[in-house]
């Protein structure tokens, strides 16, 4: 403010400079003017002498204190002085030219504007002190000046009044983030805030959410895990002592064989939980591709058919291909995984399993039938849960009881509809019903 404030001062006594220097051209033009009128009714020496134009000049009183600010004379080609203004000096203010010139007479500088006749006959000086000048511009300055002297710090302080009642809602919002703990995650108040920072607000809000899902989720798969996990550690150091303690080779060779039994539940179990904590809910950053489903459900079958062909399982593919989805690879293979190795634990030796992928307009449908013993309808929702195992099965066969919920989760964040039905081949039937998309040729 203080630059500009100076700034607007220096260019004041410039243009006030300015106009003063008009000024004496003007006056010059004025008289001039005058001049060529006398000049028409008669020579010079027929309307001025010397002597009597100079007294009566002088007999004259100013009514204002800035009239005697412009001198000026009017001299002949002869270098005879015919007027003066009782300012001017009896010697000539300037050399015989034309325009605007600089000139010291008793220590005092002059601005001097001359105007000489077209002819010749005469020239006019038309001047002006340069201390008067000065003190005509100082007192023109500061009052041009002084407003805004005064009005700049009054304007500062209703502007830092303003703007610091307008900033102290943020300030506050700024005070309330600093001051929270890492494991508070409620949203902020978006109450007399301004319009202006809501969207980051509400965008704030939306990332506390989002860590709070990630927390619950590293929460919830910490759970899960011991919880799995401390059954099947209990047993595996039962067994471990057993097989230690006893000197019957046929029990320790018993218990030899359960350890194995339980290490390779625990190794599925721990699979399963690494994927289900690998799978992101949420899909902002989740990289997809157009999917051929039908090329993805071959390569999964191709890395099952041993399990399968161990229990005699016949794992037919019915495909209608173009079958395209928009999808990320390596989640649709663990979806694909976790149907079909559901299938065949739950389908028993010598049964049949049949998967069909096909477009049906705008879809891409895959379906799984198996000839197992099937789940009861009034399960169906609860075979989606983590963790859960129907009673029936949870003795006979292995599992974590996490594959369904895997591929319900997964299908979720394809915008992927799962529903569970009776197949007609007597157990369970599994339909994922993708959106499909058409590629460009």
């Amino acid at each position: 403010m203080c630059i500009t404030a100076y700034k607007s001062y220096k260019d004041t006594r410039k243009e006030i400079a300015g106009l003063l220097d008009a000024e004496l051209a003007q006056s010059a033009r004025v008289i001039n003017a005058f001049v060529k009128t006398k000049l028409l009714q008669g020579p010079l020496s027929q309307h001025w002498q010397h002597s009597e134009a100079v007294d009566t000049l002088e007999e004259q009183s100013p009514d204002h204190k800035y009239e005697k600010k412009v001198a000026f004379q009017f001299w002949t080609k002869q270098q005879d002085l015919l007027v003066r203004s009782t300012s001017a000096p009896s010697f000539p203010l300037s050399s015989w030219r034309k325009g605007f010139s600089e000139t010291l007479i008793d220590s005092h500088l002059w601005h001097v504007f001359s105007l000489p006749d077209d002819t010749g006959e005469y020239i006019i000086h038309v001047a002006q002190r340069n201390d008067i000048r000065r003190e005509l511009t100082d007192d023109i300055s500061k009052r041009l000046i002084k407003p805004l002297l005064i009005g700049i710090p009054v304007l500062g302080i209703v502007i830092w009044l303003i703007v610091g009642r307008a900033l102290k809602p943020i300030n506050q919002l700024a005070d309330e983030i600093t001051k929270r703990k890492a494991n508070k995650l409620e949203p902020l108040s978006t109450e007399h805030l301004p319009k202006e920072i809501l969207p980051l607000v509400k965008a704030q809000n939306q990332l506390f959410v989002q860590v709070a899902e990630a927390f619950d989720k590293e929460r919830r798969f910490t759970a899960d895990a011991s919880h799995e996990l401390r059954t099947p550690l209990a047993g595996l150091l039962a067994q471990a002592q057993v097989a230690l303690k006893t000197e019957d080779a046929q029990v320790r060779d018993k218990a030899l064989n359960h350890i194995e039994v339980a290490v390779k539940r625990m190794t599925h179990l721990i699979q399963q939980l690494l994927t289900l904590a690998r799978i992101d809910p949420s899909t902002e950053f989740l990289a997809t591709q157009p999917t051929y489903l039908a090329v993805e459900v071959r390569q999964v079958i191709a890395s099952l058919e041993s399990s399968a062909h161990a229990k005699q399982i016949t794992l037919e593919l019915k495909e209608n291909p173009p079958a395209i989805i928009e999808a990320n690879p390596q989640l649709i293979s663990i979806l694909i995984r976790n149907i079909i190795d559901n299938a065949i634990q739950y389908t028993p030796n010598s049964g049949s399993i049949l998967v069909n992928v096909y477009q049906q307009q705008d879809k891409v449908i895959l379906i799984c039938e198996d000839s197992g013993q099937g789940i009861d309808e009034s399960r169906y929702e609860q075979v989606l849960s983590r963790f859960y195992r129907c009673v029936e099965t949870a003795n006979t066969t292995k599992g974590s009881g996490l594959g369904l919920s895997i591929v319900e989760q997964i299908s979720s964040i394809h915008s992927a509809n799962l529903t569970l039905a009776r197949s007609q081949l007597g157990g369970l039937k599994i339909t994922v019903s993708f959106p499909g998309i058409q590629l460009n040729t």
